[in-house]
């Protein structure tokens, strides 16, 4: 993944020199190269992501998800938040772990800390928890759930992994499906979620992206995909879910459309659960 590391400089060195010179020549080589700037930039995101699970430092906050016909509060979305700059996004954070190897260990942390509030929230509630293929899979994520009602629990398939990696993990999906648990696929009508990822994760929840939400009430193009985006959704027997809803007017709209559920700050910003 990294270009141009120590090794590759050492391996091309090598290639050039021979006899009793190539010893010291590759030496010098090593002294005066280094650690290159992306060596010294994964170690310190290793150093950084390797402290989240150990210092309880990530917090999660969850943002009501509502009924669209009668804005009674059916879920919660659970968020990460993370220690820091507040201008550094989780989705920073999840990637510099999935670079540096530890995507898995952060993920089940935050699911964690997320489900351990589930018997605090109304018992009618779901809670969803967003998810990468890998987390999908994994056998850490089967032990965890195994500890609560499956049924109160969505999984959203994140938009960042490619359709190759819903294939691997479809089978996954069908067992987690079989104990109760929902699947949402997460962003659709992005651009980064294709068809054959709708049909792969077979999901019980279509969730329409911000992108589309916003500005709805005012553009025909955007009503139009949310309008098909509802009836892909029926049409796979999937609720549809539109995310991002800030104002009355797009409220209106999703409802005419006839989108069943949404979330945004319309109804409510992420929030800790109150003690």
């Amino acid at each position: 993944m990294v270009g141009n590391s120590h090794e590759d400089l050492e391996s091309e060195a090598e290639s050039r020199v021979s006899g009793p010179a190539e010893e010291s020549l590759d030496s010098v080589a090593q002294d005066s190269v280094g650690p290159s700037p992306d060596d010294e930039r994964l170690a310190e995101a290793r150093r950084r992501v390797e402290k989240l699970p150990a210092d309880g430092s990530i917090r999660v906050v969850f943002q009501p998800i509502v009924d669209l016909a009668t804005t009674k509060v059916i879920g919660y979305e659970a968020l990460a938040r993370f220690p820091g700059d507040s201008s550094v996004s989780p989705r920073t954070w999840f990637a510099e772990a999935a670079e540096v190897g530890l995507l898995l260990e952060i993920e089940m942390t935050a699911i964690r800390a997320a489900l351990a509030h589930l018997e605090r929230l109304p018992k009618d509630a779901f809670i969803s928890v967003n998810v990468s293929p890998e987390t999908a899979g994994s056998e850490e994520l089967r032990e965890v759930l195994a500890s609560v009602d499956p049924s109160r629990v969505v999984l959203e398939i994140t938009e960042n992994a490619a359709a190759g990696d819903y294939e691997e993990v479809s089978e996954a999906v069908g067992a987690l499906r079989a104990i109760g648990v929902r699947i949402a696929l997460d962003d659709t009508g992005s651009g980064t979620v294709s068809f054959n990822s709708l049909f792969d994760v077979h999901a019980d929840i279509i969730k329409i992206d911000i992108d589309v939400t916003h500005g709805i009430a005012s553009d025909p193009m955007k009503e139009a995909m949310a309008s098909a985006l509802k009836a892909l959704a029926d049409r796979l027997g999937a609720m549809s879910l539109a995310e991002g809803i800030e104002t009355e007017e797009e409220l209106n709209l999703l409802r005419g459309v006839g989108v069943q559920a949404g979330q945004g700050y319309f109804f409510g910003r992420p929030e800790p659960v109150a003690d």
